[in-house]
């Protein structure tokens, strides 16, 4: 019996090249699944914070045109009222709240 060292070496770099290839391509995948669960943690924070700001941005606006409008006219302005928490807290509780919403979303079929 007689070996075809020619095909046996060419069979052996075939195989050597194809699981480099497939290697590289779950390398590949497995750093595409950690760069959309990283997107994913960031777009829930900045949903929790848009949904914590957008109130006190249109809060804010409003308090200037009652502003502008009593210094235009001269008159007595009353005292800000400020939240009891602070904007951190609520932006953790939207967050918990939004990952919350998107589990319940996952886990439906």
């Amino acid at each position: 019996m007689k070996l075809d060292w020619n095909n046996v070496v060419s069979n052996a770099i075939t195989v050597l090249v194809a699981s480099v290839f497939v290697g590289a391509a779950v390398q590949l995948w497995r750093g595409v699944d950690s760069i959309d669960s990283r997107i994913d943690a960031n777009l829930t924070d900045i949903i929790a914070t848009q949904s914590v700001l957008g109130p006190k941005v249109d809060h804010i606006e409003m308090k200037i045109e009652e502003i502008l409008e009593h210094v235009e006219h001269g008159d007595v302005i009353k005292p800000l009222e400020l939240p009891t928490e602070s904007s951190i807290e609520l932006i953790d509780r939207d967050r918990l709240r939004i990952k919350q919403h998107a589990n319940q979303i996952q886990q439906r079929p």
